[in-house]
């Protein structure tokens, strides 16, 4: 498929990928808490290794995070071992996290807000390297660029929705809401990547 900007465009609304969301994680919601619970004491035992951890670890981490909840969405798949996925195509995860990391910062030397577009215009590179494992990082970001084209203010109002979730999930105590409000994000993001993904090819 041709990565060509302005070619994917949304065909359901926001209220209809977060109800898609809700659907994927009824009656599984043990297994998308599950390995957010891993993921977030992964994540702090690489704080023990604060340089090596985050250099190395945290990337292949997150990549793996958002492709368990991309094959949750996308094929039920439940397998704790999607997390770790990420170690497989160790080298061009870390390009991929590194570059798009670096692009964003150099866009928020000029002001916050370029700074915000930059990381909107990027986000979809990781799912999009996991999708064609064969390309490189730099053809990931810049398709995940042609993907957003036109679509980043779309994405932003949809993680601003989520606002509410996030405030309330700090009351219960503990931060403990989070492990719902998290996966819903979570699994809203790759529904809305999916969407896309519809547009080009069906639409």
């Amino acid at each position: 498929m041709e990565y060509m900007p302005g070619r994917f465009r949304p065909t359901i609304t926001r209220s209809d990928i977060k109800l898609r969301a809700k659907t994927s994680l009824s009656g599984r919601w043990g297994s998308a808490i599950l390995v957010l619970i891993i993921y977030v004491l992964l994540g702090l035992g690489c704080g023990l290794i604060p340089i090596l951890g985050a250099i190395l670890l945290v990337p292949p981490l997150e990549f793996g995070l958002s492709v368990f909840y991309l094959k949750f969405y996308r094929e039920r798949d439940t397998q704790i071992e999607n997390l770790f996925c990420g170690f497989n195509m160790f080298g061009k995860v870390l390009a991929v996290y590194w570059l798009t990391t670096l692009y964003v910062f150099l866009w928020s030397l000029l002001f916050i807000i370029p700074g915000i577009v930059a990381s909107y215009k990027y986000s979809q590179a990781m799912l999009i390297l996991y999708d064609n494992p064969e390309i490189t990082a730099s053809e990931a970001i810049r398709r995940s660029g042609a993907m957003m084209y036109g679509n980043k203010l779309t994405l932003f109002i949809q993680d601003l929705s989520f606002i509410g979730w996030f405030i309330l999930s700090v009351f219960p105590g503990f931060y403990i809401g989070f492990l719902w409000s998290i996966p819903y994000y979570y699994t809203a993001r790759v529904a809305f990547y999916e969407d896309l993904v519809y547009s080009a090819f069906y639409a």
